[in-house]
């Protein structure tokens, strides 16, 4: 076997660099798992264009990731070498701290996840915990496991936090493919279900009417607020997810989020919001955050995707090999691609 492999990392001037690293060693509890597919996240375009106090550089960028185990640690015992697998961003968390026993580990104070603090997925192997693998069902493919992560997300806001309940109107403003996948957790939710976004975004509002949303705006276009009103006799939506991390689209959301309703933030910004917070005081409402996901959200997404109740597939633009990285993260940032993800093997 090699002794080296290729790895997309985020260098110390923070730039993308595709460069040689050697192939990890799994330690004690841990596994290597050769990448099949990994995906491009927001996350990652956020890192590369505005940095975070999250990084630790250099690092191989990338948390999406399905493949095969290739390698077992000393102490493994759940998985044996060609299972193929489902991986979970989690490199370490202390397992002590509240949050870790609630199994909140998304919180956890001495957390460190792949792709930010330690070396991620756009590389032919990475090395994490064992329970941080997930089987893939024999009827998933690499690209849908690829996905279950960015469909964990969306759980964990729509169904967990949130949580969105029957016969309940849910605006998601931001159809990218975390907005999307939250809108189709709520439509399984049994919500009706309105997804917004720009004219930019028309093949995206136009993929999320095909996947079973209600009703689908055009900012630029159409009056948003006519349309939730009208929806709900005039008392605004019963939960509004922001999932675009455009500063405009909280102001939006404030505004028509029902009395007592909920708002759930998962987009990240990267600058400071400047809201009227008195909506929240004379509303009533209960305003609540959504970060990442935890272990719950992901086997739930897992089971959604193989009951065929979320459909993820028609979310996926472009596959393509890693030494085409430079394309392959314009597409994603530009809104030219909707789902872009790496062919470790291409």
């Amino acid at each position: 076997m090699k002794d080296t492999m290729k790895g997309l990392c985020l260098n110390e001037e923070q730039k993308l660099e595709l460069k040689q690293f050697p192939i990890p060693e799994p330690k004690k509890g841990f596994v290597r798992v050769k990448v099949k597919r990994a995906g491009i996240c927001a996350t990652d375009i956020g890192y590369w264009k505005h940095g975070s106090d999250r990084l630790k550089l250099p690092v191989i960028l990338g948390h999406e990731a399905s493949g095969v185990v290739e390698k077992l640690g000393e102490g493994t015992s759940k998985f044996k070498e060609g299972d193929r697998v489902i991986v979970m961003t989690t490199y370490e968390v202390c397992g002590e701290c509240r949050f870790c026993r609630i199994e909140a580990t998304n919180l956890c104070i001495s957390r460190r996840g792949i792709g930010s603090k330690e070396n991620g997925a756009f590389a032919e192997y990475i090395v994490v915990p064992e329970k941080s693998l997930i089987a893939m069902p024999d009827t998933m493919t690499y690209d849908e496991g690829a996905m279950v992560e960015v469909l964990a997300c969306g759980v964990h806001a729509v169904a967990e936090q949130t949580p969105v309940t029957l016969n309940s109107v849910t605006l998601i403003l931001g159809p990218g493919p975390i907005g999307v996948l939250a809108a189709q957790v709520a439509k399984a939710a049994g919500s009706k279900v309105v997804i917004a976004g720009l004219t930019q975004d028309k093949p995206r509002l136009e993929l999320a009417k095909e996947l079973g949303v209600d009703v689908v705006v055009n900012l630029q276009e159409e009056d948003l607020k006519k349309i939730i009103l009208d929806m709900t006799d005039g008392y605004g939506a019963d939960f509004v997810v922001e999932a675009s991390g455009s500063i405009p689209a909280v102001r939006t959301a404030l505004d028509l989020v029902a009395k007592r309703g909920t708002l759930c933030q998962m987009g990240v910004h990267h600058s400071l919001v400047e809201v009227d917070w008195s909506l929240i005081l004379h509303k009533e409402l209960n305003v609540i955050g959504s970060l990442s996901q935890k272990p719950t959200a992901w086997h739930i997404a897992k089971d959604l995707i193989v009951d065929g109740k979320v459909k993820v597939d028609p979310l996926v633009s472009d596959v393509m090999p890693i030494e085409e990285y430079e394309d392959a993260f314009e597409k994603a940032a530009n809104v030219s691609g909707f789902k872009v993800l790496f062919d470790l093997e291409k």
